[in-house]
């Protein structure tokens, strides 16, 4: 039975309900462990109602990835607007980065770290984090001083989006081992080398 509350939950946050009890228990149990019976139990309501919202497992932990994704890339594009000079905005995005790892771990960790075994599920893990490294590339491609000129310009912004993505969820990982380390230390080693890299192509040396 749900739940009782004071008064009835919509759809949408029942999914939200059913998408947060997933990600905690695919982060400690893994994708192979978990039953939709357990996801529904620690989500307060019967099987059925899971399957209503999510046809398989596969498409709950599925749609828990893209969420995920698009929370991210959402925040990065907030931080990434206005006039602040670039320096500044990227740090934003590193904030708001770190920010959502702490803030939902269990998700992190299903985001980046996707099952092993299940061939069709990695190839959609696999487009997942394509179009995560597609939206990091456009927002450093909005970016009109970054690489202008440059005749490969398109590849190396992937090349860069990807080298980001892959740096800051591997230090997000290593992070779940090291949670006594403050998240301020993480942006600023990210920034250290983020910065470093990238400003020595804000230019038209490529003209």
């Amino acid at each position: 039975m749900e739940r009782s509350t004071s008064t009835r939950i919509t759809g949408p946050q029942r999914r939200e309900r059913i998408l947060d009890a997933a990600a905690e228990a695919f982060a400690e149990r893994g994708y192979h462990a978990t039953s939709v019976g357990q996801v529904a139990r620690a989500a307060g309501i019967t099987k059925p109602v899971v399957y209503d919202h999510f046809p398989s497992k596969r498409e709950l932990f599925v749609e828990l990835m893209e969420t995920a994704r698009e929370e991210l890339i959402s925040r990065g594009i907030e931080a990434m607007s206005g006039d602040a000079p670039l320096e500044d905005r990227l740090r934003a995005a590193i904030v708001a980065f770190f920010a959502y790892v702490e803030e939902h771990p269990a998700t992190a960790r299903v985001l980046f770290t996707p099952p092993t075994g299940e061939p069709d599920l990695l190839q959609a893990a696999r487009r997942v984090q394509a179009e995560a490294t597609a939206g990091i590339a456009a927002l450093l491609g909005a970016e009109r001083d970054l690489l202008a000129g440059a005749p490969d310009r398109k590849l190396r912004l992937e090349l860069f989006g990807e080298f980001l993505k892959q740096g800051a969820h591997g230090l997000a990982i290593w992070w779940a081992d090291h949670p006594r380390v403050p998240r301020r230390v993480l942006v600023d080693a990210t920034m250290d080398l983020l910065w470093v890299g990238l400003r020595s192509h804000l230019s038209s040396r490529y003209s």
